[in-house]
């Protein structure tokens, strides 16, 4: 089981989740489709256990130190974003309801634990973890946005000039107050300043939280 989840990781990694097919990790593993289904009964079944291969925790991951549990928390998110930005296909796999595989569950285990000793109670670590998971999920979808990936002189000059011509004074004074410092429009790429202005932001909240001796 372990060469064909590797096998079809390889090819979504290389070509997207859509050129995965049983047929295809089959010929990539030089055997036949009907081999796999002793393993596997389903591209869908297959793109689980990926999803859960994809996300698992390095194994030289130090463990949380809840004593910085700040620290121990963003490097943690740094771990998850890096991982999207390596299989950014698992964000193209739908998902509904709270983390259920083994890698992903880990990645919230380490997440409490960094937490366990802060005030927050149980309510609000759970929502922490909740809050930091999609946050970063998210923006790492931002980064395989077509326009915002490419980051380049031409594609900025053509969304700002779109932005241009639909910004109107009168419907959109705050977008054209903003834009007409050229300082402010810059380059529409996501960088990791980006997301670490964000993360940060959370993480101050929480603290904040903490020094309140929050116990829900």
């Amino acid at each position: 089981m372990a060469r064909i989840v590797t096998a079809a990781i390889d090819i979504a990694d290389g070509e997207g989740l859509a050129a995965v097919s049983l047929a295809r990790v089959a010929a990539a593993l030089g055997t036949v489709t009907t081999s796999l289904y002793r393993h596997v009964r389903s591209k869908d079944d297959l793109v689980v256990v990926m999803r859960d291969a994809a996300a698992a925790p390095p194994p030289d991951l130090p463990p949380p130190d809840p004593r910085r549990w700040r620290e121990s928390l963003a490097a943690i998110a740094w771990q998850i974003y890096d991982l999207y930005r390596r299989h950014p296909w698992v964000l193209e796999v739908p998902t509904s309801g709270p983390p259920s595989t083994p890698n992903e569950l880990m990645w919230g285990e380490h997440m409490l634990r960094a937490l366990s000793q802060t005030t927050l109670g149980a309510h609000d670590q759970l929502r922490a973890v909740t809050l930091i998971s999609g946050y970063v999920r998210e923006q790492a979808r931002l980064t395989l946005d077509p326009i915002i990936a490419d980051g380049s002189d031409t594609a900025t000059g053509d969304y700002f000039g779109f932005l241009g011509r639909v910004l109107t004074p009168n419907r959109y004074p705050m977008f054209c107050r903003l834009f007409a410092d050229q300082a402010n429009t810059g380059t529409i790429g996501y960088t990791d300043e980006d997301f670490q202005f964000g993360l940060d932001r959370i993480l101050t909240g929480l603290a904040e939280l903490d020094r309140d001796g929050h116990a829900q």
